[in-house]
């Protein structure tokens, strides 16, 4: 039985529960404000200072410069914090979880409608409450804008090839087929967007072939008004992507240094052993959704599997299912491309996105590199779902109080995934000090510290932490970044090199020497040139070295 009503009233409440897990104690969880993260910062408030917006940033092994403007705009609406920077990653998070809603009820539209709803509410929902997701969509890093890019095209792309007619699909009683260049349009202009988002996404035009692949058999049986027309609609589709792509892909052509940044570092094909390396990667990602995840604690709680195991299981379900129609012998013969294209459509996102982590050989298995797999991945998790909950229906809960039982198991199975990973996320890896550690919350403490000190004190950060020099290669280490956003705009504020340290010579005031972390050597030295200084510990957790005061 469908009822619009009450569909829409929990796609409703999933997108409430989206926008509250994602905004909630947002300016604490994650705690700190990793380096990553906060040259994004820097970045974005040299651009509102300057006027100067990037298509790409080259700091830190270079970055797609869209999600930097983007948090541009967030600090210039609600000045510059460490939450205005998540704000960004919190709403493209939020508005992925109404993308692969709308993605997935339109892929499925062969089925009947209660069915297509079911999957497209359940795939929402779990995606809702996944720590993996849910993690990203409050770090601020621009990888989470991928899986945003590809559930919104991919919707209009399906929409758009639904609306010319070809694959003879009118399950819900609508007529869009006025509309099918419109659609494709914003297809082309979402997918061309996603190249100016992050380096995994490269591989995209791969995830193409399906549908390309498809449409072309389906076309084959209509008139030659229609294949024009439709030929004519793909141009379209792929015009809007080169216009969108076409600035970054200019940068590249003009710094070719810059397009393959870190890629050639990690990547399996410079080990000594490729296919060897090949090999260990593909079983560690494959294996990261029911076996053992990512162990970096920014990216996962360490090594536990991406996917919560009730959610892996219906993950299995569902990519065995798909495997089973895209080579259902029956959907062959019968020609139905539509059917075909779904399923090969998610098998090819699936496996085309995981391809950056493959070919990769540092940090396996790598939750960020492999992000691009989420729409997929949940779209299985919420089919697998649904056929469980139909197979169960099926056997014994037709009806009466019987399909009621059912009903009340699916929401209490619901009910406990999500309180589970609320509670995973929130209250047990939110506030370990693994986590803390890593999102470095000392250097925010230590660049707090030197915003309430006088204007007229000579602040010294010394940077004896190591990292990629910004700018390259002569800069100071990334890990400073996170003091530079904390302190911008402060003064009397310098960065030296531990090897510039014997650089100070005298002081003209007040002074403080804060290093980025605990030396005894580098307090020794101080204390020997400046005997009138005094070592201080600051709330039992860094040290500073101050004179004059």
């Amino acid at each position: 039985m469908f009822n619009k009503k009450l569909v829409f009233a929990l796609l409703l409440l999933i997108l409430a529960l989206a926008v509250f897990l994602r905004f909630w104690r947002l300016d604490q969880i994650p705690p700190g404000l990793y380096p990553d993260v906060a040259v994004n910062g820097t970045n974005a408030l040299d651009a509102l200072k300057t006027g100067n917006f990037k298509i790409f940033y080259p700091d830190n092994n270079g970055r797609e410069g869209l999600f930097i403007n983007i948090i541009a705009l967030s600090l210039w609406l609600f000045g510059p914090s460490i939450w205005a920077i998540k704000f960004v990653a919190a709403i493209i998070g939020s508005l992925t979880i109404l993308g692969l809603y709308l993605l997935a009820r339109n892929m499925f539209g062969h089925l009947p409608q209660a069915k297509r709803e079911l999957i497209a509410l359940l795939s929402a929902f779990l995606l809702t409450f996944s720590f993996w997701h849910l993690d990203f969509s409050r770090l601020g890093f621009r990888a989470i804008m991928v899986p945003f890019i590809l559930a919104w095209s991919f919707y209009f792309l399906f929409k758009g090839l639904k609306a010319t007619q070809i694959f003879g699909l009118h399950t819900d009683g609508s007529d869009d087929k006025g509309w099918a260049g419109f659609y494709l349009v914003i297809a082309g202009l979402f997918f061309g967007l996603g190249f100016h988002t992050y380096i995994s996404y490269r591989v995209a035009p791969l995830i193409l072939l399906p549908l390309l692949f498809f449409s072309f058999l389906a076309i084959k049986k209509h008139s030659k008004k229609l294949v024009k027309k439709t030929l004519i609609y793909w141009v379209i589709f792929f015009v809007s992507v080169f216009i969108i792509a076409a600035p970054i892909g200019y940068y590249f052509l003009t710094h070719s240094q810059d397009f393959m940044g870190r890629t050639g570092q990690v990547s399996v094909l410079s080990s000594a052993n490729p296919l060897k390396e090949l090999a260990i990667s593909v079983a560690k990602t494959l294996g990261m959704f029911n076996i053992q995840g990512d162990c970096n604690w920014r990216h996962n709680y360490a090594c536990q599997p991406e996917l919560l195991w009730p959610v892996g299981l219906f993950f299995l379900i569902g990519i065995g299912l798909s495997f089973f129609e895209a080579f259902r012998p029956k959907n062959w013969r019968q020609k139905d491309w539509w059917t075909l294209s779904v399923y090969w459509t998610l098998i090819f996102i699936f496996f085309g996105m995981l391809l950056p982590a493959i070919m990769s050989r540092e940090g396996l298995p790598h939750a960020l590199r492999s992000i691009g797999a989420i729409p997929p991945t949940f779209i299985f998790a919420g089919l697998g779902l649904a056929f469980i909950f139909w197979l169960f229906q099926d056997l014994y809960f037709k009806k009466g109080w019987r399909l009621f039982l059912l009903y009340a198991l699916l929401f209490l199975a619901l009910a406990g995934i999500g309180f589970t990973e609320f509670y995973r996320y929130f209250f047990d890896w939110g506030t370990r000090q693994e986590t803390k550690s890593e999102f470095t919350q000392q250097l925010v403490n230590e660049g707090n510290y030197i915003n309430f000190l006088p204007d007229n004190v000579i602040k010294y950060v010394l940077a004896n932490e190591g990292g990629v020099p910004v700018p390259y290669p002569d800069g100071i280490p990334m890990p400073t970044q996170t003091i530079m956003f904390i302190t911008y705009g402060k003064e009397n504020i310098k960065y030296l090199l531990p090897s510039q340290n014997s650089q100070v010579l005298i002081t003209d005031g007040p002074t403080v020497f804060v290093p980025l972390k605990y030396e005894g050597e580098i307090f020794k030295t101080l204390q020997e040139k400046f005997p009138n200084g005094k070592i201080e510990k600051i709330q039992n957790e860094f040290s500073v070295f101050r004179i004059g005061f």
